[in-house]
């Protein structure tokens, strides 16, 4: 009875199996199988920003295309979607959700920035020389350098410094057996904010297995400020900085200067 009521849906479906009738019933499963394929691809990379608001508007278009075809297996299908999204959504970007409403009712910009180009280059020649030092020795470490974008909220769960920062006092804080090794420190303009500080890890899923938690932790500072993230591995004393989301890997001593030169910046 069940096969013989597929069938007969099938055969309204088609117009009693016409040539159109069958090329949408074709259409409409293609168009079902990419849908859910994407819809797979698009959990699995997390897609965040403009991205996902360019998927949002062409969601909507295909809607009305649909609608208007009358590929009713299609509508179904996206009627369903449109009933589930809004707690899909709210369960997947749940950390960029509170992020969001972190930074509308709080005071989330600095007003304190390098004010030359000379105080800027000290601040980049103590972080060169700290990171050659570190990665020769294999010593690993995470510093992170606010920008725009305050980090009090990992500041003030951190161990509290607020001096000026040297080589000595940085290389120090990393050197295995201290009790700030594992943590981060976070660095505002010629100040050493705090050290043992817990930064969020990323959610992604496409990020190496080889990269360990310090790489994490940078991405995810990355993915939530617009602060800019120094790692040095302590298994092969690689190189590695995040900015926006992104890490650039192995990294030599020029390059890394040229990032640090141009992000931080100067007002």
């Amino acid at each position: 009875m069940l096969f013989q009521e597929f069938i007969n849906n099938l055969q309204n479906y088609t117009d009693n199996w016409s040539v159109l009738g069958i090329i949408r019933l074709c259409v409409d499963l293609v168009l079902v199988a990419l849908t859910l394929l994407l819809i797979y691809k698009l959990l699995r990379a997390k897609v965040r920003g403009y991205k996902l608001l360019i998927i949002l508007l062409c969601f909507g278009f295909f809607y009305l295309l649909v609608f208007f075809f009358q590929l009713r297996l299609f509508l179904t299908l996206l009627n369903y979607l449109i009933f589930w999204s809004l707690g899909l959504f709210v369960i997947i970007y749940t950390q960029e959700i509170r992020h969001s409403l972190d930074y509308i009712f709080t005071s989330n910009k600095n007003t304190s920035f390098f004010s030359t180009k000379q105080e800027k280059q000290e601040i980049i020649n103590i972080l060169l020389s700290t990171t050659e030092y570190l990665s020769k020795r294999r010593i690993g470490a995470l510093i992170t350098v606010e920008r725009e974008d305050n980090l009090n909220t990992y500041i003030e769960k951190a161990i509290e410094i607020k001096g000026t920062i040297t080589q000595e006092l940085l290389t120090t804080i990393f050197t295995p057996g201290t009790a700030c090794h594992d943590g981060a420190v976070i660095i505002r303009k010629n100040k050493l904010m705090c050290a043992g500080a817990y930064l969020p890890s990323t959610d992604k899923y496409d990020v190496p297995k080889s990269l360990g938690t310090r790489h994490r932790a940078a991405i995810g500072i990355s993915e939530r400020s617009d602060a800019l993230t120094i790692i040095v591995s302590e298994e092969t004393g690689n190189i590695s900085v995040t900015i926006d989301g992104n890490i650039m890997m192995k990294l030599n001593y020029e390059r890394l200067e040229e990032m640090l030169d141009r992000y931080l910046i100067i007002k």
